[in-house]
């Protein structure tokens, strides 16, 4: 049996400007897929159509001749941001349908609205939440009634089976960067010769806007000693000099993230990342170990501009402790990334002024400004998908903004006038300057008109 697992080009071939935000990241859950399938024996390929940018007729002459192929919508580090046009995912799907016995669909979109995705697809099935476990038993020939995690059609009837049981982190085999084009891979923040790890999956914050259905429930973690070989097996065997650990909640593990930075400083691999995590969850002990470790940049989700927004939206944080975060990681040496959300059913106009303001107050080396979406599968979609007076914009499956007190050319409208706020102040510009960071800082610029103008 030969399968193919697929990540998709995300971007409509004819949405030249897609291209500019398209990024290109490793696709980790695949490579854990490909992994598990080879210690199986079975043969197995995987195919990014993202980093080589091929359409749907493309994808198509590249799968025929395989038995089963898996193809995701979202790769892991779209599970909790999912892309809202799926329009291209499902060109691919359909271009796939015609010349493979099998196809089966799995990612975010799947995984809260399985039966509309079994319908818009006509895949085999739909494989909901993790796919590592439930790939595996569909390639072992299981009947589809003993797979769990999958959604199907049995005669004319649509059966939803039992979730499948959370992967085990530490049962996880090393990701099969081999069936990779490893080299392709880059993080404008970073670098190149880039690829994602993960020492957990999960979240155990309730934020009402953040999807997390396809992590399944808890946090669950792998042990120091096995991410530290994760990491010396790509620096080593595929030269990786940069990386953006995925877990949710990055710092959360305290201890065990203290004894990795001291065994990764031990190592004197040569070799900087990033991280995501809270801000209430760092201390100046932590970030400079973290920073010697070579620690770069930490991603963190500020959302708000006022503690009422942050509280509706449960966010568990309060605006001393994001300045007192914020203040740390300056003091350390290390860059942030700080993600705002703009349009929440409860921003008015002052809102989005003070998100604005905070953002210019934190002073962070990234600020990204972003529309809320309302993402089926979380509190926030509960909570507006039945007020009249809130309107959904046009989407395929997940709807793209809430249109309540603006509409979504006006929300764009802010968030567009927010970087240009942001990063066209002559002291962000100069600061970047005086650090000598010329090539990204005209990278960063280029990207910026990009998008300014669209």
């Amino acid at each position: 049996m030969k399968v193919l697992l697929v990540n998709p080009f995300q971007v409509d071939l004819v949405q030249k400007k897609g291209r500019i935000y398209n990024r290109t990241w490793t696709p980790l859950d695949l490579a854990y897929c490909g992994a598990i399938l080879e210690q199986d024996g079975i043969e197995v390929a995987i195919l990014d159509a993202n980093a080589e940018q091929l359409g749907p007729q493309e994808v198509a002459a590249r799968a025929k001749g395989y038995d089963k192929v898996f193809i995701t919508s979202t790769s892991l580090d779209r599970w909790q941001c999912p892309h809202l046009d799926i329009h291209p995912f499902l060109k691919t799907v359909h271009a796939l349908n015609a010349v493979v016995p099998e196809v089966y669909v799995m990612g975010s979109h799947g995984t809260v609205k399985p039966e509309e995705m079994l319908e818009e697809t006509r895949a085999r099935a739909v494989l909901r939440g993790e796919p590592e476990t439930t790939v595996r038993e569909l390639c072992a020939g299981l009947p589809f009634s003993e797979v769990r995690g999958i959604t199907w059609r049995d005669g004319g009837k649509v059966v939803h089976n039992q979730d499948q049981k959370p992967v085990q982190m530490e049962q996880l085999p090393m990701p099969a960067f081999h069936l990779l084009p490893m080299h392709q891979y880059h993080y404008e923040m970073l670098g190149g010769n880039f690829t994602l790890f993960e020492m957990s999956r999960g979240c155990a914050s309730k934020c009402t806007f953040c999807l997390l259905k396809t992590y399944g429930v808890g946090v669950r973690k792998k042990s120091v000693e096995r991410l530290v070989a994760e990491v010396e097996y790509g620096v080593k065997n595929f030269g990786i000099k940069t990386a953006y650990f995925m877990d949710l909640e990055f710092t959360v593990l305290r201890k065990q993230v203290v004894e990795f930075c001291k065994i990764l400083i031990e190592k004197k691999l040569d070799f900087t990342w990033c991280c995501q995590t809270r801000l209430d969850l760092v201390d100046e002990e932590l970030l400079a170990l973290m920073k010697k470790a070579g620690c770069r940049l930490i991603h963190t989700g500020v959302e708000a501009g006022s503690e009422e927004v942050l509280r509706i939206v449960d966010k568990g944080i309060t605006m001393p402790q994001i300045e007192k975060g914020m203040r740390l990681i300056h003091q350390a040496g290390i860059e942030t990334a700080c993600f705002f959300i703009m349009g929440f059913p409860e921003s008015g106009k002052d809102e989005m002024g003070n998100i604005v303001s905070l953002a210019k107050r934190l002073s962070p080396t990234y600020a990204l400004f972003h529309i809320a979406a309302p993402y089926p599968g979380t509190r926030l979609y509960e909570q507006v998908k039945n007020d009249p007076n809130i309107r959904f914009s046009d989407g395929s499956l997940f709807p793209e903004a809430i249109e309540g007190r603006f509409t979504l050319p006006e929300l764009k409208a802010m968030t567009r006038k927010a970087y240009l706020s942001y990063y066209l102040r002559p002291s962000y510009v100069w600061a970047r300057l005086m650090k000598g960071e010329i090539r990204p800082l005209a990278s960063q610029f280029w990207l910026f008109l990009q998008f300014v103008r669209t």
